[in-house]
């Protein structure tokens, strides 16, 4: 290990191993500060040599050769290749009366313009101020209360952070105990919104620090999300609850950025009985982390345990961070705060794994079947050996399978009814077995299906005597035709168990041209839907190998054609390979006015999916949104061409989300007059195709594609022939970070 180490020479001395000596101070190990410990510098025959003694042991490395008379009162640095670290040189730390105190806010929501569910006169708030109102100087400064925290933005998140941090540094090689007494003088939203579990204020004690904020306000720039290890003595508050006291701990963060496989628990311990005035302690033992809480001045604490001291060093080995912090429209003074420190002697705990995927088995075919021979298919969510049966046949022997991979074989009943069981074994967990009831059921004719508002699931499904919806879907064949009458259907679902098969996709048609859904969800494969309108409630899909023409979504509550899949299902069965072309999407608004999409392709999307040829228009969030959350890992690729983004609340063009990198293709499309940026990375740092678009008057950017901390400009986007319009003359250039080739046409002010 190479450590650094900052001296400070004082006078020669002579000394009985060199008549050539200096006593020197350990200022800085790792550019860390630590407590001042002797050590000396003496010139040998061949070279000047640093001496350094810590518990008993001696540390020696030979330095470059200098000028001596040059080296008096100089500050050198001195780089040690030895297994010394800077929670070695630091252990005599024992007087926390010494140690310096920051204040610092990062994370994402920071932003010194973050707006949401802040008063206009507080926006930008996000502060440390000590007992004369000032705020903490750069260099620092002792911990004296009272003081007072107060964070307008940022949000306690599963696998991130933003928040106002009033810290100090520990080596890891140090135990703590923080207490301090809490006046909590506000918290929550205070325009009438409802906390929402992301506000939070307390003692912490985490991994690493992220990037201190942009203090003025810089065109294009906003916060990125900051990850860490880290345990919280918090108060947590959500919607109409009561405040509590939690602990909050994360673990399984990687890169400062994030990454999959985080896990947080937030575990309530107390009720604020007397949420003004209380204590609050944070204290590292040997064996991990006790958080506990005290009424005002009653001297009776009740705590939460949690396990592993370790959990606060896994990104940084030396050393961690503890204070107070506050996040998202909190407000605390601190008074009669203490940290007490002891020599730590901590025991590496067992790493963190993250939950296994619990196995899934996805039935995609009909339990109601309408011809004695069909196809049965199903596929699972994690690799195996997958058998099933008919009786004593065999329709499947035992065979390993690929998660994701559909596994269709033959069937045919010979009686009304019967039963199929399949026995999977997980490469990684226990044998399921699964009974799957088959019945035969017979229609007028299962390649030809009709459907009404007004249809009942006892009618044959011909055009005389048509189906309900429900019922339809089940019944039409793998390649049939479901026709649907004129009216409104109430919301609907098409289930997984109605999916068609590879080269044979259910077709549903409309009988005229006023078929309307409040509300669909097309959870199945294999279908190709065209003609429809969708209101109310969104149009969403979570199925794969679909095809949408020629729909319309509108008025609907939140975003109008969504795919998206559920949580935890995992990565295998993700909504894949769905084409959505010639569609609409237009005036749909959630209830916060902030989250309806036109189109959107986020949250859990594998491979292969595609917009073509679409209109999005006068939503109140973005006109296509693919963001992408930390926890979920990055999406598949999705490429949107020949489409057009006009007058949407906020973007045109949101491609990404929370500093993952997603190579996404983005190819002939045109935004025009949205109320934030035409075309933008959302800090998708992976190498986007951009190519042939243009973008028109768009309220803030045109073009926004930010440098990223986390990769560099040659990995970045890849930009050709791209137009940026203006009619007035604008007060912002285009940002572009990546490869611009020859054809661009970016707007950049002088």
């Amino acid at each position: 290990m190479l450590s650094l180490i900052l001296l400070k020479a004082s006078a020669k001395t002579s000394s009985r191993m060199s008549p050539l000596s200096f006593n020197c101070e350990v200022i800085h190990i790792n550019f860390h500060p630590v407590m001042k410990i002797k050590c000396y510098i003496f010139k040998s025959e061949t070279s000047f040599q640093f001496n350094l003694s810590v518990k008993h042991s001696t540390f020696e490395t030979t330095i470059f050769r200098m000028d001596t008379d040059m080296w008096q009162g100089k500050l050198l640095i001195v780089a040690l290749a030895v297994g010394i670290s800077a929670q070695t040189l630091a252990a005599p730390l024992s007087d926390s009366a010494n140690l310096i105190w920051h204040s610092i806010t990062f994370g994402q929501s920071t932003d010194i313009n973050f707006a949401t569910n802040v008063l206009p006169k507080k926006i930008g708030t996000n502060a440390t101020r000590l007992a004369d109102g000032k705020t903490v100087p750069a260099a620092g400064t002792r911990l004296n209360t009272p003081f007072t925290l107060e964070s307008r933005g940022g949000k306690i998140g599963n696998s991130h952070d933003g928040l106002t941090f009033f810290y100090t540094r520990l080596p890891a090689n140090v135990n703590f105990e923080l207490q301090a007494d809490i006046t909590l003088n506000q918290f929550g939203p205070e325009n009438g919104a409802k906390p929402a579990g992301q506000e939070g204020a307390g003692l912490l004690v985490r991994d690493i620090l992220g990037n201190a904020r942009e203090p003025i306000l810089k065109p294009g720039v906003e916060e990125l999300p900051a990850a860490s290890n880290m345990v919280m003595n918090s108060i947590m508050q959500t919607g109409n609850n009561l405040p509590e006291v939690a602990m909050i701990a994360r673990q399984g963060v990687k890169h400062p950025w994030g990454n999959t496989g985080i896990g947080i628990v937030r575990e309530a311990y107390h009720p604020l009985s007397t949420p003004q005035n209380f204590s609050l302690r944070l204290i590292r033992t040997n064996d991990g982390f006790e958080a506990a809480y005290s009424s005002h001045n009653s001297g009776q604490w009740v705590s939460k345990m949690l396990k592993g001291a370790d959990i606060v060093t896994q990104l940084d080995k030396t050393g961690y961070y503890v204070g107070f912090f506050a996040s998202r429209n909190a407000k605390i003074t601190v008074n009669h705060a203490k940290l007490i420190l002891s020599p730590a002697d901590i025991k590496p705990s067992l790493p963190y794994i993250p939950p296994n995927l619990e196995p899934y088995i996805e039935l995609m075919s009909s339990p109601a079947i309408t011809k004695r021979d069909g196809i049965f298919q199903l596929r699972s969510n994690v690799n195996g050996k997958m058998q099933i049966k008919m009786g004593d046949e065999n329709l499947l022997a035992p065979k390993m399978v690929r998660s994701g991979e559909v596994i269709a074989v033959p069937v045919h009943l010979q009686q009304p009814s019967a039963e199929l069981n399949v026995i999977f074994t997980p490469d990684n967990g226990k044998t399921l077995t699964k009974k799957f009831p088959l019945r035969m059921v017979q229609i007028n004719n299962p390649d030809v299906v009709y459907a009404s508002p007004q249809g009942e699931a006892s009618n044959d499904g011909s055009q005389q005597h048509p189906l309900d919806f429900s019922s339809a879907v089940n019944l039409l064949a793998p390649g049939g035709t479901l026709w649907m009458a004129e009216g409104t259907y109430p919301a609907s679902t098409i289930p997984a168990t109605a999916s068609g098969i590879a080269g044979k996709p259910k077709l549903l048609r409309p009988q005229g041209n006023n078929v309307v859904f409040n509300g669909l969800n097309l959870d199945a494969s294999y279908w190709d839907i065209k003609a429809i309108a969708v209101t109310q409630k969104s149009f969403h899909i979570s199925g794969s190998y679909n095809q949408i023409d020629h729909v319309v979504a509108h008025n609907a509550d939140d975003t109008g054609i969504w795919v998206s899949s559920p949580d935890g299902i995992g990565r295998a069965l993700w909504a894949s390979h769905n084409l959505i072309s010639n569609s609409e999407s237009w005036g749909n608004q959630d209830p916060g006015r902030k989250n309806a999409d036109g189109f959107a392709v986020k949250m859990r999307v594998g491979e292969g999916n595609k917009i073509v040829n679409c209109y999005s228009h006068d939503n109140i969030d973005d006109g296509f949104d693919l963001f992408n959350k930390i926890e979920d890992g990055p999406d598949g690729i999705v490429t949107i061409e020949n489409s057009l983004s006009v007058h949407n609340g906020s973007n045109g063009f949101k491609l990404g989300g929370e500093g993952l990198p997603v190579a996404h293709v983005i190819h002939n499309n045109v935004a025009i007059n949205n109320g934030m940026d035409g075309f933008t990375d959302n800090f998708n740092p992976g190498a986007l195709v951009v190519e042939n678009n243009i973008s028109i008057n768009n309220k803030r950017f045109n073009f926004l594609f930010r440098p990223s901390p986390y990769t560099t400009t040659e990995h970045q986007g890849i930009f050709k022939e791209n137009i940026s319009l203006r009619t007035d003359a604008g007060k912002l250039s285009d940002i572009v970070s990546g490869n611009i080739y020859s054809g661009n046409d970016f707007i950049v002010k002088k």
